[in-house]
């Protein structure tokens, strides 16, 4: 009952009221969730977003089209320039002592950058405290929002048409978990007859539609979201997380890619690596805590907007979901290797993204049967080492799991009829997750 609430509501938020694209961007059981959908799904974990992209795709309406729709208007406006001081940040916010009252942009739910990568790094460095909820004064951190807050930036992508662009730190890039370029989804040929008949044009001076606040919603989907995550993720999920976090970092020459991240793919080519060769390892590089976190909060928003959009469904979380997330996730992470993917994949992490993906879902679908078995035999506590020698290499970590569950098993004999006592869930959490 209480997921059928949460899809009401989700039902009852408006549509962006200009920006139109019907591209599918990723398919939930079936289900395409299109650039609104997956926007929504990333404001619903409390994601930072930037959208990417040539001059004119909509970047800047997709911004005003959130900020009006679900914010009512409310959010804070910073167009990035080239001569822009970080003085005029602080102007803006009126933090200037914390005598003097606070600017209304500082309880803002919403900060939107506009063309960010057109001001200069050292600039750029001054948005890092915004994206993570906060302005610092004298030392001190203001908090931004009324329990809610997140970053929404424009980028042009840089290369030799576009002036006056400078390239985004790292650091930077690292504090917007979700990265659309939106070039990848061009629009259908009935999003174009609908934007050209509008009142407005493809490119207005900026059509802002009807603003309406959910702010209150947008705050209740993300708080039913988190209390929920623990619940509503199955087994498979857990393993795909751990095999993203742990299968995707395990290394042939030193067990783990961290001890050597800066060495590949070179160290793989010069020891002929087969894992180079017939699964492109060498040219991944192990996640970031903040990235595994990120796709664990968008995988069930991606979820809900999926049941959101046929009425129906139950919220639970697959390992396809948290490839979903992944997909949307990682591309600009700083986990591939830029030669690799400008020499196999034309330059785009997206499809690289796509190749990878296709082999750890191809991963996944060889060994599910083989771990249902080994699953069942650790809930009665009988996991052996005939079994745990299936499950080698990057999948390692699966046999550590296995050994969690074979304990409980051992101490709760009558596990496996009864996967819902209380007593066990609550003293093993992760073992809700067993269905």
């Amino acid at each position: 009952m209480r997921y059928k609430k949460l899809l009401k509501i989700v039902n009852s938020l408006p549509r962006f009221p200009v920006y139109r694209n019907s591209t599918p961007v990723v398919s939930i059981d079936g289900v395409f969730l299109t650039i609104e959908d997956v926007i929504k799904a990333g404001i619903w974990s409390e994601l930072n977003i930037l959208l990417i992209g040539e001059r004119g795709e909509g970047k800047t309406q997709l911004m005003e089209d959130i900020n009006n729709s679900l914010f009512g208007g409310k959010g804070t406006y910073i167009r990035a320039r080239p001569d822009m001081k970080a003085k005029e940040l602080y102007e803006l916010f009126n933090i200037k002592t914390f005598k003097k009252e606070l600017s209304p942009q500082v309880k803002a739910p919403l900060t939107q950058i506009d063309e960010i990568n057109r001001t200069p790094p050292i600039i750029q460095n001054e948005f890092f405290h915004m994206c993570d909820g906060y302005i610092e004064c004298e030392g001190k951190p203001v908090t931004l929002g009324d329990g809610f807050h997140i970053t929404i930036a424009s980028a042009n992508v840089k290369n030799e048409r576009y002036g006056g662009t400078f390239e985004m730190d790292d650091a930077i890039l690292d504090r917007f978990s979700l990265v659309i370029n939106i070039d990848n989804y061009p629009t259908k040929v009935r999003d174009d007859l609908e934007i050209i008949t509008s009142p407005w044009g493809k490119n207005p001076k900026l059509a802002r539609g009807e603003k309406k606040d959910c702010t209150e919603q947008v705050k209740q989907i993300c708080e039913e979201l988190k209390s929920m995550r623990e619940e509503r993720f199955d087994l498979d999920a857990y393993v795909a997380l751990l095999y993203l976090k742990r299968g995707l970092d395990w290394c042939i020459i030193k067990k783990s890619k961290r001890l050597i991240s800066y060495a590949i793919p070179m160290v793989c080519k010069q020891r002929n690596c087969v894992r180079l060769r017939e699964e492109s390892c060498g040219y991944v590089r192990p996640l970031s805590e903040r990235t595994i976190e990120a796709v664990a909060a968008l995988a069930p928003a991606l979820r809900l907007a999926a049941d959101a959009k046929r009425e129906k469904g139950d919220g639970i979380v697959t390992y396809r979901e948290i490839l979903e997330a992944f997909r949307l996730v990682a591309p600009y992470a700083g986990i591939l290797d830029l030669i690799w993917v400008r020499n196999s994949h034309f330059s785009n992490p997206n499809l690289a993204l796509d190749e990878i993906i296709r082999r750890i879902n191809k991963k996944f679908l060889e060994k599910k049967e083989e771990a249902k078995v080994a699953v069942n035999f650790a809930l009665r506590g009988k996991l052996n080492e005939e079994i745990k020698e299936r499950f080698k290499e990057d999948w390692g970590f699966f046999t550590e799991l296995l050994e969690e569950i074979n304990m409980v098993g051992k101490e709760y004999p009558s596990l496996l009829k009864d996967l819902k006592n209380e007593e066990v869930t609550s003293k093993y959490p992760f073992m809700r997750a067993i269905k």
